[in-house]
């Protein structure tokens, strides 16, 4: 904590020294960047990055891990700073504005949804390194924010079962890269020559096809020129997807329990697998997860446009890093 507070209020001590007559330089703020005809001072990314310097200075040593985390911390605080400037723009072009009112009232909603007194949500956030100055003033752009999104955005926002569908799978596939499977696969030699080779794919295409409806095991102890599998039906131990070759990962992942693949050639051999068993899924099914998928759909198209709306305000503004 001595360090950081060195850190933080060296610049202030330059100052001090300097209007005391004990220095003899002219200390000049730093601009870390302009918007429009608007300086950000580093002072200013310094003051809204003091709750996360915090947490910086007590989770890493010093030295340079440190240091390129305070790194990316300025530069994200900066990115939050030039949108910010470019929303209070774009709120004075909408006559927009927020009372201390909704200010107070937002407050009420925060406390009340953490089940505490307005008082004690001032003196948690007070905690984290925020004066009540500080908490007021982020909730008020934050409510800026909304109000500016609710203009600008909210209508254009549309969520479509295909949305859900494709939200809903890409949790399944999440999963099952998590999930232990049982798998079993028939190997076949490619072949050496180019009759060969169409040889044994048109045997593995044959093969793959029975495979949906007929006994893989038998299938395997027919067909599989791998010792070990004609043995065992087939059957290998249980694995992980990422146990597996990458392209064997990719089509186990997309397979349900019970299903076999289509033919893969993986270098000098071609391979049916199929998912004996999978672990249980933890996930709700799709009706269940409906309305939560509803609105994380919604939250992720919204990141989306709003990030589309930045940019697009930032084109329109003269914006300058210097950071």
């Amino acid at each position: 904590m001595r360090s950081l507070r060195r850190v933080l209020s060296a610049s202030a001590l330059a100052f001090a020294l300097t209007s005391s007559g004990l220095g003899r330089a002219t200390v000049v703020e730093r601009i870390v960047a302009m918007v429009g005809d608007k300086a950000i001072l580093l002072h200013d990314v310094r003051t809204r990055a003091r709750p996360y310097l915090i947490q910086v200075y007590g989770s890493l040593p010093a030295g340079a891990q440190r240091n390129a985390a305070i790194s990316q911390l300025y530069r994200s605080v900066l990115d939050r700073l030039v949108d910010e400037e470019l929303e209070v723009r774009a709120a004075q072009q909408s006559k927009l504005t927020v009372t201390p009112k909704e200010i107070d009232d937002a407050i009420g909603r925060v406390a009340t949804q953490n089940k505490m007194s307005p008082e004690g949500l001032i003196a948690e956030a007070t905690k984290t390194g925020l004066t009540e100055a500080a908490y007021r003033d982020e909730l008020r752009r934050q409510l800026l924010e909304a109000k500016l999104i609710n203009v600008r955005l909210q209508g254009r926002i549309r969520v479509v079962e295909e949305d859900l569908r494709e939200a809903y799978q890409k949790l399944v596939m999440e999963e099952r890269q998590r999930l232990a499977l049982t798998p079993a696969w028939i190997v076949l030699r490619a072949g050496v020559t180019p009759e060969e080779q169409r040889r044994q794919r048109a045997l593995a295409e044959q093969i793959a096809a029975q495979a949906r409806s007929a006994d893989f095991a038998s299938l395997a102890r027919q067909y599989s020129e791998d010792p070990a599998g004609r043995r065992s039906g087939g059957q290998a131990p249980r694995v992980h997807v990422s146990d597996l070759p990458p392209q064997l990962a990719r089509m186990t992942l997309a397979l349900g329990s019970g299903e076999s693949s289509p033919a893969i050639r993986l270098g000098d051999r071609i391979v049916i697998v199929k998912v004996i068993e999978r672990e249980a899924s933890t996930l709700p099914d799709f009706d269940q997860a409906r309305q939560e998928l509803t609105e994380r759909v919604y939250m992720d198209k919204m990141a989306r446009a709003k990030k589309t709306w930045l940019d697009g305000l930032r084109r329109q503004h003269h914006v300058e890093i210097r950071l």
